[in-house]
């Protein structure tokens, strides 16, 4: 399988998402520093929930539409509204006119706009690919994601402060453009609605949203699914902090930083710009080893060796301030994620039903949501305690969710060791 034999769509929509990803990403994970020099910490902390809290209302509502008119018409729609908020935004921070409280609500904009068309655009990938070539696709795109990251994270580091204006008119004009291509070139591949289970009707217009929300209903009594998911939210929400309460925590604390004797010293903002590419380049580089790592070693003591080394990392990137130590330990962090999660992500596999696979993937979907939430928190709780406490708060928040996954553990189905290397290597 070779990158030119998938389908038009396939191929338009990950170039799209590439370089779409690019532009939005030196501009969006920069916004919480943005509002907390504006508007303060607690606003800052408060603009972050009401983003996740929009995208999430407006990702339910578009799971629920885009199967029933269609996907193309919601990424139409969403793409042409981020390019007039991305438009009102840049407006806003021109050298003529300045108002942060018209940027934050075109950011809120912005997020229900990518929520409503993130269910679409994501089945519009699985209408036209074959079972046998998603894996394929996916590693393709987790590939370019994180390549996408790692270049807007160094330049928009150093021009987001500078070049802010001109940063969000070129995500605007990139965006207009996808709008375009997306009319002109995307097919529609919406076939017609979906087959009731059996014995299940269709549920009509008016009630759809309630039957979603009732089919629910046995993901969340499945207690040890839910102890999974929520170890997990808080494990992810220490990660998470890196472009929240750790991205101000730098730009306010790091003035003057210098890496190499005569090089050019580095504030927070551009630090942090730095370290975002660091992780992810070293995820990059790094995933293959690890992987043949884990062939060998892939049990539960590995598991948590990778957790603690994860959290201990990024709990000292909240409260320190050497620039060569930060980097390290950034290192230390990564190679404990890319160590962890493939285990991890192999006991998901056993206690997700067959039957309800789409439900209980969507509810640990929604924990990456849940994540950012309680990193708005700490960033609101991160203007009264001091960067020592927070550092606290992190590795409390790391350690708890150790100790849900590790209660759970007895009750997953048990994994032979051969299996076990079988399902991390699929994960890597």
């Amino acid at each position: 399988m070779r990158f030119r034999d998938f389908h038009p769509n396939v191929k338009i929509r990950i170039t799209l998402h590439f370089v779409t990803g690019i532009l939005s990403g030196m501009v969006l994970p920069f916004m919480a520093v943005y509002f907390a020099k504006t508007l303060g910490t607690t606003i800052a902390g408060l603009a972050v929930m009401g983003n996740i809290t929009a995208g999430v209302a407006a990702t339910f509502i578009g799971g629920y539409y885009a199967d029933r008119i269609g996907r193309k018409k919601l990424m139409l729609v969403s793409e042409l509204v981020c390019t007039a908020a991305y438009a009102v935004m840049a407006a806003a921070n021109s050298p003529w006119f300045q108002s942060p409280y018209l940027t934050l609500a075109m950011s809120l904009v912005i997020g229900a706009a990518w929520g409503l068309s993130k269910p679409a655009a994501d089945a519009m990938l699985i209408d036209v690919t074959e079972p046998s070539a998603r894996k394929f696709m996916y590693r393709i795109t987790y590939w370019l994601n994180n390549l996408s990251i790692s270049i807007a994270g160094i330049i928009g580091a150093f021009l987001f402060s500078s070049h802010l204006f001109e940063l969000l008119i070129g995500v605007a004009a990139v965006t207009f453009v996808s709008y375009l291509v997306t009319l002109i070139l995307l097919t529609e591949t919406l076939q017609g609605p979906a087959a009731p289970a059996e014995g299940e009707s269709i549920p009509a217009k008016s009630g759809g949203p309630f039957h979603i929300l009732r089919s629910y209903g046995e993901v969340f009594r499945d207690r040890t699914f839910m102890i999974y998911v929520l170890a997990s939210l808080l494990l992810v929400s220490v990660e998470f902090n890196l472009t929240e309460y750790i991205g101000i925590r730098l730009e306010r604390d790091i003035h003057g930083a210098v890496l190499l004797p005569g090089m050019t010293s580095l504030n927070g903002l551009e630090l942090l710009g730095i370290l975002r590419t660091e992780n992810t380049f070293a995820i990059v580089v790094l995933s293959l080893f690890t992987g043949f790592l884990l062939k060998k070693y892939s049990g539960t003591r590995t598991m948590f060796v990778g957790l603690f080394l994860n959290i201990a990392g990024y709990s000292y990137l909240a409260m320190g301030s050497h620039p060569w130590a930060l980097l390290v330990l950034m290192l230390i962090a990564t190679v404990g994620e890319l160590v962890y999660v493939p285990i991890k992500q192999a006991f998901l596999v056993n206690i997700v039903p067959d039957h309800a696979r789409s439900s209980y993937m969507a509810v640990n979907g929604m924990l990456y949501s849940g994540a950012h939430f309680i990193c708005a928190i700490n960033v609101v709780i991160g203007g009264f305690l001091p960067a020592w406490a927070m550092a606290l708060v992190l590795f409390a928040t790391g350690v708890t969710g150790m100790l849900l996954l590790g209660s759970i553990l007895p009750k997953l189905a048990p994994v032979s060791r051969a299996a076990g290397k079988s399902k991390v290597a699929s994960a890597l």
